[in-house]
């Protein structure tokens, strides 16, 4: 019973381990704006906002914005973190977004 006790904890501990050096590396990696290496893709596929795509990892959550409007950033954080957790950055990026493409329209002309 023992023997079986420090199995299961050595286990554990290793999947710990590998967890934060997982999470260390995908988290630079975010900071630098590129793509995770130790997540997979949420299978459900992209959201339909022009390309944003969800990875996975060991107890971590990347997610990979690409909208229609040109938001164009990377996030990492919990399972429980959600896109719409970031609606507020993106709406006003789009307000930008549309102000400039008036602008340019109004030289335009």
């Amino acid at each position: 019973m023992k023997k079986w006790l420090k199995v299961i904890g050595i286990v554990l501990g290793i999947i710990v381990i590998l967890g934060i050096v997982f999470f260390v590396i995908d988290y630079n990696r975010v900071k630098k704006q590129e793509k995770p290496i130790f997540c997979i893709q949420n299978p459900a596929g992209m959201i339909n906002d022009g390309g944003t795509i969800e990875y996975f990892g060991l107890g971590y959550k990347v997610i990979d914005f690409h909208t229609l409007a040109g938001f164009d950033d990377i996030k990492i954080g919990t399972w429980f973190m959600k896109y719409n957790d970031f609606q507020e950055e993106i709406k006003e990026y789009e307000e930008r977004f549309e102000e400039e493409m008036r602008k340019e329209e109004s030289s335009f002309l």
